[in-house]
């Protein structure tokens, strides 16, 4: 069974090519653009097992650091990967069970944590 992957990103070409590579690496993906859509698609969708997040998303009413921490306690089974290009993890920022990267993430990096989150959950 294909691993179902969530991807949150408010930049359309960004959100493109991140679904594209774990397309192509055999997962399934679902699209959010916001931290709020995220969780409405995760209360649908139970067997979302990765939910790779962006941290700025001004659309929605929370950030992606937010969007763990609340995904983190509902659901400890779904492992969340953290990716931005200008804001750095404060301490206390990463719950347990989740990856930051830096952007631009390297197709093989992004499918490293992914596959590094699956085999924790």
């Amino acid at each position: 069974m294909r691993a179902l992957i969530l991807v949150v990103e408010d930049e359309a070409l960004v959100r493109m090519m991140l679904v594209d590579v774990l397309d192509d690496a055999g997962f399934k993906v679902m699209e959010a653009a916001h931290a709020d859509e995220a969780l409405n698609i995760l209360a649908a969708a139970p067997d979302v097992q990765v939910v790779v997040t962006d941290v700025e998303m001004p659309r929605g009413s929370i950030n992606g650091f937010e969007l763990a921490r609340r995904v983190r306690e509902d659901r400890q089974d779904i492992g969340v990967l953290i990716a931005s290009g200008r804001v750095a993890p404060a301490p206390g920022d990463l719950p347990e069970g989740t990856y930051f990267a830096e952007k631009p993430v390297r197709p093989e990096r992004l499918l490293e944590l992914v596959r590094a989150l699956l085999l924790q959950g």
